[in-house]
């Protein structure tokens, strides 16, 4: 029998994880960690400060939790303790130990995604006060849809109203659209479809994570269509997130559409250069050693996007400094934030980008700009979208409107179709090189 204790299961997945990330990341974050227990669906890893609690769980917990998930054979969350702190006992979720019975586990909402630690800014605030009514019972609408580019705090705000209304007494569910595809599809092989619908009627409140999952999965989106039905016209309420408007997802049929435009989608808006310091300021107050103004300065001007990265950068440089032992100083944040800052992207600006892109692919500013579909012109345009996001360090808002106003949601699902054909497409991964090549050497120049 292969050994199946906490450490035996961690080491073999830090022999997977150390193939997927970077060297520097595994020997500084992962290397010497522990593999503690597993206690009702949760594997807790002993790792050795609070500033690795931290980096892991916003920067790597969903690689960890895959990896594991894979090993055990079963879906489980991964949480991070202090090595030497007192050893606090694992237990189930509310929402999971109320309402999910065992054919239908639903991930564990995340202990730190409460509505006390989600920090509101300018381009939040609308969805954070709807996700407050909500889950008070207080709210006129329903569903409710949180969308916006990933990294935002969609799935806080879902798993903050998660907790707040489990204290309430309501029975919560909670599940990924990944979990619920599965779950459907094992129902399928076991030759039980006719139950996978049981467990979402006896819930006061649906949470479903990443709604896209959904889009080409007909089957699936069937059940759900008809659960979401079903619980609407008993009352019950849903809370939905996804990382486009409802008008950008393909593949979702038309009266499944139009039963989420009744409820009220609110958008959560890229970081503005405000919301960055108002984060950051935030973050800093609970770092156990004061952060200069100027510091937060710094990292505020990097064109980070998400809360996601941002809380990367501030882990990042406040590990610098304390693995280095000295204060941190303007150049040594930059210098710590490489390559991630703005100050390893190519010095060319977006408009030679452009026009790059266009010589490369013979179409003009007005085809690449406008709104031809075309297929050549299409492809063209994903290019330039992709080149500016990850070698021109252009926020996701600015590109849309570079290239013919178009919306963060186009740009961001540009560059994911560019990044996976550039995996398997040898053309593709000759067009992005040469122009990369042609990019370096106009910024060498």
């Amino acid at each position: 029998m292969p050994d199946r204790s906490p450490q035996a299961l961690w080491e073999t997945a830090l022999g997977q994880l150390e193939l997927q990330v970077t060297r520097p990341n595994f020997d500084t974050w992962l290397r010497g960690t522990t593999g503690l227990r597993i206690d009702e669906g949760q594997f807790v890893v002993g790792v050795p400060s609070d500033f690795a609690v931290e980096w892991l769980r916003s920067r790597m917990n969903v690689v960890i939790g895959r990896a594991v998930s894979q090993l055990l054979g079963d879906p489980v969350s991964v949480h991070f303790q202090v090595l030497g702190a007192p050893e606090l006992p694992v237990e189930p979720s509310q929402s999971v130990a109320k309402t999910a019975p065992s054919n239908l586990r639903a991930p564990d909402l995340e202990s730190h995604m409460t509505f006390e630690s989600f920090t509101v800014t300018a381009g939040n605030r609308l969805a954070y006060r709807a996700a407050c009514k909500i889950a008070a019972n207080e709210a006129t609408y329903n569903p409710l849809i949180l969308y916006g580019a990933p990294g935002l705090g969609k799935t806080h705000l879902l798993h903050a109203i998660g907790h707040h209304a489990a204290k309430a007494g309501q029975r919560v569910l909670a599940l990924t659209a990944e979990a619920f595809v599965d779950r459907y599809a094992k129902a399928v092989r076991t030759g039980k479809p006719h139950t996978f619908r049981d467990p979402f009627q006896r819930c006061d409140l649906l949470l479903l994570d990443d709604l896209r999952f959904l889009a080409t999965r007909s089957a699936s989106q069937e059940q759900f269509f008809h659960i979401f039905n079903s619980l609407h016209s008993s009352g019950c309420l849903l809370v939905l997130t996804v990382d486009a408007n409802l008008d950008a997802l393909p593949g979702l049929s038309e009266r499944l559409l139009s039963r989420l435009r009744a409820g009220l989608a609110l958008e959560l808006s890229p970081l503005s250069g405000e919301d960055r310091h108002t984060i950051l300021a935030a973050k800093a107050a609970k770092l156990a050693k004061a952060l200069p103004q100027t510091i937060i300065d710094v990292i505020a001007k990097q064109p980070y996007e998400t809360v996601r990265d941002l809380e990367g950068a501030l882990n990042r440089a406040t590990a610098f400094a304390d693995l280095s032992n000295s204060d941190l100083s303007p150049s040594a944040t930059l210098n710590a934030l490489y390559p991630i800052s703005s100050t390893s992207q190519l010095d060319v600006s977006p408009d030679a980008i452009i026009e790059m892109v266009c010589r490369q692919f013979n179409v003009s500013l007005t085809q690449i700009t406008g709104a031809s579909r075309a297929r050549d012109i299409t492809y063209a345009r994903h290019i330039a979208m992709y080149l500016l996001r990850n070698h021109g360090s252009r926020p996701l808002v600015e590109i849309g409107q570079l290239l013919g106003g178009r919306d963060h949601s186009t740009v961001l699902h540009a560059c994911r179709r560019i990044t996976k054909e550039h995996k398997s497409l040898p053309q593709t991964r000759a067009d992005v090189e040469l122009l990369e090549s042609k990019l370096n050497d106009t910024s060498v120049a």
